[in-house]
This record gives C-alpha cells, structure tokens and sequence, in this order.
C-alpha cells in the first residue's frame, strides 16, 4: 500500500486537496498493515536462517491473511483486465484466457484425442472475463487434472504401450501439414521436418 499512498499523496499535495479524516484513518490501518506485511516477509527468511524453520510457514500464513484482507478491499482481480467475448474470438486467445470469457471450448472434449472422452471430468469456465474468472479457470483446471490422473490411474489397462508394427514415414509422398497425415509413436523420436522459409507451424 506504501506506493499506493505516493500515488496519492502526491496530487492531494499538489492540489491542495482536503481528505476526510475517516479516509485519513483507513489509509493509516492499510499502511501500518503493510508495514507489518512488510517485516513478516523479513522475518520469516530470517528466522529460517538461525536454524528456526517451523515459524517460517507460520509467519507467511499470518502475512497472507494481511493480503487477503487487501484483495478484498481493493478488489484486486475482480473487474480487472476485462476481455469479452468478442475479444477472446478476435485475437486468437485460447486456454483459461477463452475459457474464462464465457466460451466453454476445450480440445480435449473437442478433438476426442487419446482417452479423454473415457473419463469423467467438466469443462471449467467462467463468464465474466476477468483476471478474478480466469485465476477460477485454472484453479478448476488443477482440480479437474488431479480428477482425470486418478481415473487414469485406476483405469488404465495392462498390454503394450507401444506399437512397433508403425514405425514408418511415407518420404515418397509430400507431408500434408493440415491434415497431419504422418504417423508417430508417443514421445520418440521422429524425423526431422523442414518447414518452407516464411512458415511456421504450431500445435
């Protein structure tokens, strides 16, 4: 909050600008507060240097409930960095950024690639487009990840896991790079592909 009282202090000096007392008082509770923040952040590696390692996490335990307070008050991420629908559409945005603007596409559900659509698991999404939307994106996400690694875990059959019969390339015929009309195995090695200058490909 210190820079945050520059911000404002400066032009309320300049200006001549009277603040009611009861804003005085909040901004004084707020700076003494991140005072405090301040000299927990301090602490906690210090104490860590003296052989005294338990209250390290105690004391940034203490200092995030000071954060948590700020958050609120300041509403930092709700309403903050908003992009629309629109938006997400127009400039190519995809992922958490696609996903917390209201639009529910994700390719695992889409595509139907390797054995997604064997699991259960929801798409996460949010409709408002803020920075507070996209941080439940992808917090939902990890949630949903740890779902889908347990149902795989338990699920997942015995046999092979490689295919050793297909382990070619057709060098006779020009790869169609849009239709990926080539085959591979897993994470081994493939050869290399030589893309015409000026274009790039991404997956």
């Amino acid at each position: 909050m210190f820079t945050e009282a520059i911000t404002v202090n400066g032009p309320e000096q300049l200006g001549n600008i009277q603040v009611p007392k009861r804003a005085s008082y909040i901004r004084v509770i707020m700076l003494e507060l991140s005072r405090i923040a301040s000299h927990l952040l301090w602490l906690g590696p210090f104490m860590a240097d003296i052989g005294a390692q338990t209250p390290f996490f105690y004391i940034f335990r203490e200092r995030e409930l000071i954060y948590d307070l700020f958050e609120a008050a300041t509403e930092r991420v709700e309403g903050v960095g908003f992009v629309g629908r629109e938006e997400v559409i127009n400039w190519g945005l995809s992922g958490p950024m696609l996903r917390a603007s209201g639009i529910q596409w994700d390719l695992r559900e889409v595509d139907n690639y390797e054995c997604y659509e064997e699991l259960d698991w929801e798409v996460q999404w949010q409709k408002e487009g803020d920075s507070l939307a996209r941080y439940l994106v992808r917090i939902g996400e990890m949630v949903e990840s740890i779902k889908i690694i347990q149902q795989a875990l338990e699920g997942i059959p015995g046999g092979p896991y490689e295919n050793f019969e297909i382990r070619c390339f057709d060098r006779e015929k020009e790869p169609e790079w849009n239709d990926f009309e080539y085959r591979f195995i897993g994470k081994k090695s493939s050869p290399t592909f030589e893309l015409p200058k000026q274009e790039l490909y991404v997956a």
